[in-house]
């Protein structure tokens, strides 16, 4: 048969792809079939995940005044840089927030996070409610030594960590200066030992006109306690034994300080009288707190200034110390972890340094006390701090059992009637002893 030469190149051309298409592996559809018309997939439809809800975190705490406002600063600030969470921080009056904590503990509605009184730790701990922060902080690898040892101590229960502290303060010297001056005394040189002390309120108190050489706590409570344990201290005693388990200052320790006290309010250096004559202009000199500071720097119509507590010739520094630690109550992981980071923040170096600024609290951290610009701040700003400062190196925590204030009480009732006269040193540190461990006991 004769080809066409457009007949042959059309045979080859089907030849050529049939070779084609069945080198690819592709079927070709038979004669009596009619190939379906090309179509492009369709693309796949884009979609944005929905942001996830940022952290919902509760704060209790009993702050208020100035403190409550930087608080507030510090939370809003926090929330700001930190938009994966919010963090509502809520006022609770001090005498409310423990017994709500607990009552909230049971019920399964307790906060993410709380800032409690150091002294309620052994109660909250014993709840079994805290979030164990020793895995949190081993995991964020944080220097713990930073923090002055016995403050951490609070936060221990064994070889575990339920807290971070937060704030602390601590009690040291204030004197008139205006009234060392009129008794013949140097303005400029405090009392460094209690023998010096001694002197010096006999010196300057003036019974005739009502003045007070060392105002002393002699009313029952927590406050005779708190302050009687900084001169048991620096006396080389103990108020209870290491396991926490009986009463230790019925010692040659316990004496001593007591005895101090004694002999102070029977010279007439340190007359029995209700509290508060310092801040009047009525004392030569009084043990308080470094939150007075700020309180007496605005009120007081007279000249004063601040030293470390005396102690013994023989003895050692100490001071007492109350403040606040933060707690974390169990909830699920993420938000205990978002709990822990903003703690973290909060007590670090950096956020510390403007909180003790701000509000007048004594550093939890060497790193703080030790920083050139806080340190710089202070002189500049209130070197009547500095005592306190100084000495919170030597500040003791009081005992961290969950019945503290019911000892603190029957102790201090006991103490009272050696300062009143009605029983001798010995007799009151028996009695006292007796009652405290009846508590201990139970």
């Amino acid at each position: 048969m004769k080809h066409s030469k457009s007949a042959l190149t059309l045979i080859c051309l089907v030849t050529i792809t049939a070779l084609l298409l069945a080198a690819c592996g592709q079927a070709q559809p038979t004669p009596t079939e009619e190939a379906p018309p090309a179509t492009e997939a369709p693309a796949p439809a884009v979609t944005e995940a929905p942001p996830a809800e940022p952290i919902q975190l509760t704060f209790w705490n009993y702050w208020d005044g100035t403190n409550g406002e930087v608080i507030q600063a510090l939370v809003d600030e926090y929330n700001e840089a930190h938009p994966e969470v919010v963090i509502t921080n809520t006022f609770i009056g001090w005498g409310e927030l423990l017994p709500k904590l607990q009552t909230a503990s049971a019920g399964g509605e307790q906060p993410d996070i709380a800032a409690i009184d150091l002294v309620w730790m052994p109660q909250l701990t014993s709840t079994g409610a805290l979030v164990e922060l020793t895995p949190y902080v081993e995991a964020a690898g944080l220097d713990m030594t930073d923090f002055y040892p016995y403050i951490l101590n609070i936060d221990r229960v064994g070889e575990t960590y339920y807290g971070l502290p937060v704030s602390t303060n601590n009690l040291e010297l204030f004197y008139n200066r205006d009234l060392f001056t009129a008794a013949g005394l140097d303005p400029d040189t405090p009392p460094t030992t209690w023998e010096e002390l001694q002197t010096m309120a006999s010196q300057c108190g003036d019974p005739a006109q009502g003045i007070s050489g060392m105002e002393l706590y002699t009313e029952p409570g927590e406050g005779l306690t708190w302050q009687f344990q900084v001169y048991l201290w620096e006396a080389g005693g103990e108020f209870l034994t290491p396991d926490l388990s009986a009463a230790a200052f019925n010692s040659e320790a316990g004496a001593r300080a007591l005895q101090f006290w004694v002999d102070l309010i029977d010279s007439g250096a340190a007359p029995l009288a209700s509290w508060g004559l310092f801040g009047q202009g009525m004392a030569c000199m009084v043990m308080d707190g470094s939150w007075m500071v700020g309180i007496w720097a605005d009120s007081a119509t007279f000249d004063w200034a601040t030293a470390p507590v005396p102690y013994p010739s023989d003895g050692q520094r100490a001071t007492n110390m109350g403040g606040e630690h933060l707690i974390l109550f169990q909830t699920d992981e993420a938000r205990q972890q978002a709990a822990f980071d903003f703690i973290t923040w909060l007590t670090g170096t950096q956020t510390q340094i403007r909180w003790d600024q701000e509000t007048g609290f004594m550093p939890v951290r060497a790193s703080v006390a030790s920083d050139p610009g806080y340190v710089s701040w202070m002189q500049d700003t209130e070197p009547r701090l500095q005592a306190f400062v100084e000495s919170q190196q030597y500040a003791h925590n009081r005992p961290m059992i969950a019945n503290y204030a019911e000892v603190s009480d029957a102790f201090s009732r006991e103490l009272e009637r050696a300062l009143l006269g009605e029983v001798t040193v010995a007799e009151a540190l028996a009695s006292a002893e007796a009652a405290v461990n009846d508590l201990l006991g139970q």
